[in-house]
């Protein structure tokens, strides 16, 4: 019985200079949160509206475009940095919203003001309510994004009665 309450008291003995020793090599390195990796999540830059004419006799489409940049993990699989745009159009009350469909192809040009590189992404879409997510690779610094909409009722076939809008705006993206 006395050799079990030594050999406890030697392993609690070995155990807190084990702890102490950790305590002073973390005290000499010192804290772990500067080695921190930065942030994955994109980075809020603004809201813009790109409004358009409804195809069906509804009233007129209010739709906010979110942009999001300095995302390092894109959902196109691509490697980032990148910006990404996400339009949602508000739910509203109306009794139809689960009845009526849209098809929408939306159409991003982008133009790295610094770099001169231009590219184009289209993203088509088909849902109860005007919504749509584009993801763009222009590199850092100030980026035209132009982003033109083609909303059309899916009434037995897509893009009936198709509305046109486009809007735009000038980002800083890193």
């Amino acid at each position: 019985m006395r050799t079990l309450v030594g050999t406890r008291s030697r392993i609690v003995g070995i155990a807190a200079s084990l702890l102490v020793a950790a305590g002073t090599s973390a005290s000499i390195v010192g804290p772990s949160q500067a080695n921190a990796a930065p942030s994955a999540e994109p980075h809020y830059v603004k809201t813009i509206r790109c409004d358009s004419a409804n195809p069906w006799p509804k009233p007129r489409i209010r739709l906010p475009v979110d942009i999001y940049t300095g995302i390092r993990f894109p959902s196109d699989g691509l490697p980032g940095p990148a910006i990404e745009l996400r339009a949602n159009q508000p739910i509203t009350g109306d009794p139809w919203l689960n009845i009526t469909e849209y098809t929408i192809s939306t159409r991003v040009s982008w133009h790295n003001l610094r770099t001169g590189r231009r590219g184009v992404v289209v993203t088509p879409t088909r849902a109860h309510r005007v919504t749509w997510q584009a993801v763009v690779h222009p590199g850092t610094g100030p980026v035209k994004l132009t982003i033109r909409q083609k909303i059309g009722a899916m009434a037995w076939n897509p893009m009936v009665n198709p509305q046109y809008s486009r809007c735009g705006t000038t980002i800083n993206a890193w």
